[in-house]
């Protein structure tokens, strides 16, 4: 099984989208450059809006298929995975399953009403994510069961979190849900970190934030990622930041550019895979 992150906090505008999508990615970018056979990345949307395969792979969302995410959250049996799997459009080892914001509203009014309501995910997708280094997870901004199907099937979490008293102060119900989710079904399930989001350095109530922060995570706050607008024209053009922005000329290893944006979304990328690659051939060592 390679590395599943989900990417939550159960307030909405905090930037979960924007990184699940650079860090998915930044990671396939990053990914190309080794030559292992599972170099290659899943993205999975499991919000209903579907602004992460609006920025990943616009064009398919014009065609979804009859069985798509949705399906494989409430069809017993869920149908093949595999056969859902389609590349994005820019990055061809980042790969996404279909969606639909009408399905998945669907879905998630289903779920509550389905045996093992919690873990449909994880056993849908069981028998591909051997195939993937990693596998990033969108969120809904709600609790709820597609929250709960995301962290059943993650081993890590990253907590986005704006950079407000009102940002921090929120973190509670989500943290309580994530030991729900390890008393009952994943132990072993790590926070790789919180995110500080949409900093902007000239308020002193960011820094009074970041310093809080600290604090009150010691060493598990991650590098800030700062407001920016190549961010937002990023995602209006249906693109990840290192794609509307790549550097003038890529060498093995660098995907960053003259950017801001595109150097803290690749510092998180270095950052998360210190914490969590493993080549196919240490995988295989770990039984």
């Amino acid at each position: 099984m390679g590395t599943v992150i989900t990417i939550a906090n159960e307030k909405g505008g905090v930037g979960k989208t924007t990184t699940a999508v650079n860090l998915a990615a930044g990671l396939a970018l990053r990914l190309a450059d080794q030559d292992h056979a599972d170099a290659r990345v899943l993205l999975i949307d499991m919000d209903p809006q579907g602004h992460a395969l609006l920025a990943t792979a616009y064009e398919e969302l014009e065609h979804v298929p009859p069985a798509s995410l949705a399906a494989l959250l409430t069809e017993t049996p869920p149908p093949s995975v595999q056969s859902m799997l389609r590349r994005s459009t820019h990055h061809p080892n980042l790969l996404i399953i279909p969606s639909s914001r009408a399905s998945m509203v669907q879905a998630a009014r289903l779920l509550p009403t389905l045996m093992a309501n919690e873990s449909r995910l994880l056993h849908a997708v069981e028998a591909v994510l051997s195939q993937f280094a990693y596998v990033i997870i969108d969120t809904p901004p709600t609790t709820g069961d597609l929250l709960i199907n995301a962290l059943v099937c993650s081993t890590h979490v990253i907590i986005p979190v704006e950079t407000s008293y009102l940002g921090v102060s929120g973190l509670r119900e989500l943290q309580h849900t994530i030991e729900e989710v390890r008393l009952h079904f994943r132990p072993n399930l790590k926070t790789l970190g919180y995110l500080p989001t949409l900093c902007e350095e000239q308020r002193a109530e960011t820094r009074e934030i970041l310093e809080e922060m600290k604090n009150r995570y010691p060493g598990q706050v991650l590098n800030p990622i700062h407001k920016s607008s190549d961010l937002a024209y990023a995602h209006s053009s249906h693109m990840d930041i290192f794609t509307y922005r790549p550097p003038r000329q890529r060498v093995a290893g660098q995907i960053a550019s003259s950017s801001r944006a595109t150097q803290e979304y690749a510092q998180l990328v270095e950052e998360i895979l210190q914490k969590t690659w493993k080549p196919s051939s240490q995988k295989k060592n770990r039984g």
